[in-house]
């Protein structure tokens, strides 16, 4: 998870990529600009205004709701995938400032603070939300492929006095169970099951869990699906009883298909101190794989490419190999070398003892020996990184499978 970054003027907001099944818990700051028109005179020097929202992300966040009333009265919707805002609010002795969080199609939190702003000021307020019901998410990694063979699940929850249950959907490489909006201050029961195409158990999860105003979404793990094992026992009471045993994935070397590149970041804006080159690699199997081995270049050449240093990836993790620089964060400097890429155009090449596992070429725009490449310079040419669309991991050596935007490291996030 990105850290806060604060600015004066104006607040960004950053949101994680949920990792298997992983909600986390962060403070993100926002902010707003104002759409409607002033009832006081434009002589008045305005005030710059930061806000900053102290809440727990939620899965799905559709948008924040900033309401400001004192000397004016506005209303700003926050769309989650926009990045920053600037508010300026005349001077007033009492603004109200009222924020709604909701997600999932539901008020999730809320929060209220009442200031005084004076003329000409730079102003910092915080907004804590508070929970006001809970919610719970759970994605599961499937792999590529599917090799578990999940066809369809379940997931139940149940208080002293009440039940619910949710089927589950199918998004990409994920398994995806959400609820509704869930009371608070309830202990709950969760049973999860996972099936095949015969309908038989593969998988089963069962817990509880509090759901408090300090924890509205808990977080639930799971990393590997991949052995399929039941067992039929005779009883006294029942014959055939089914159990669901979970066993971790294997630990083994990586096969082709196993790890993809799924960004690239290139055309990087030199006058910007925070961007740098980078790979992103996923790993798309239900396995640990060892990277003893392995490289990343810019050709089939080992000899001339990067070693990678961590020793394994684990399912369904990213793993970011950044030029080892000042500039590059320091858990993104992961090879021992790093072999400068080319801004316009170029190839990327993952090998693993000697078996090419990915390799993509980029580009501006095609050429005779290349009827597809992937993009590598928008518009805006620099400060845009090549992100790949994880549901078209099968055709990722097509243009559409690909797109433009800002650099999203560590994230499978994906432009649309």
């Amino acid at each position: 998870m990105s850290p806060n970054n604060k600015k004066k003027n104006g607040v960004r907001a950053v949101f994680s990529a949920l990792t298997a099944a992983t909600i986390i818990a962060m403070g993100a700051l926002i902010g707003c600009s104002d759409d409607s028109s002033s009832s006081e005179e434009n002589s008045l020097d305005m005030s710059k205004v930061s806000i900053e929202l102290a809440y727990t992300a939620a899965p799905r966040l559709d948008s924040i709701v900033l309401d400001c009333i004192g000397a004016d009265t506005l209303h700003i919707v926050h769309d989650s995938k926009d990045s920053s805002f600037e508010l300026d609010l005349f001077p007033h002795d009492r603004w109200v400032l009222s924020a709604k969080l909701y997600a999932n199609g539901g008020l999730m939190q809320e929060g209220e603070v009442v200031t005084k702003i004076e003329a000409g000021s730079a102003v910092d307020v915080t907004i804590p939300l508070h929970a006001i019901v809970g919610f719970v998410y759970v994605e599961i990694p499937l792999g590529f492929g599917n090799p578990a063979g999940v066809a369809s699940g379940s997931l139940s929850l149940t208080t002293d006095d009440t039940s619910y249950s949710y089927k589950m959907t199918m998004d990409g490489v994920n398994a995806v169970f959400a609820s509704g909006m869930l009371p608070l201050g309830k202990t709950y029961e969760i049973k999860l099951l996972l099936k095949d195409s015969e309908g038989k158990t593969i998988y089963s999860l069962q817990d509880s869990f509090l759901l408090t105003e300090d924890s509205p979404v808990p977080e639930f793990t799971v990393k590997s699906i991949r052995s399929k094992v039941q067992l039929a026992i005779s009883t006294a009471d029942e014959v055939n009883k089914e159990f669901s045993l979970r066993l971790p994935g294997h630990f083994r070397y990586p096969s082709v298909g196993d790890i993809v590149v799924t960004e690239v970041f290139t055309a990087v804006n030199t006058k910007d101190s925070s961007q740098y080159e980078f790979v992103e690699l996923y790993n798309g199997s239900l396995d640990t794989l060892s990277l003893e081995g392995c490289t990343v270049g810019t050709n089939s050449v080992a000899s001339s490419s990067c070693a990678i240093v961590p020793g394994r990836i684990n399912p369904g993790n990213i793993l970011v190999l950044g030029e080892l620089g000042e500039r590059t964060p320091e858990a993104y400097r992961n090879t021992e070398k790093w072999k400068a890429l080319g801004n316009t155009k170029g190839s990327i090449v993952l090998q693993c003892m000697g078996v090419i596992l990915d390799t993509l070429y980029y580009a501006d725009k095609p050429d005779s020996l290349h009827a597809e490449v992937i993009p590598a310079m928008g518009s805006s040419k620099y400060g845009q990184s090549s992100q790949l669309n994880i549901r078209k991991w099968q055709k990722r050596d097509k243009a559409d499978s690909w797109c433009l935007s800002e650099p999203t490291p560590g994230k499978l996030d994906y432009c649309e």
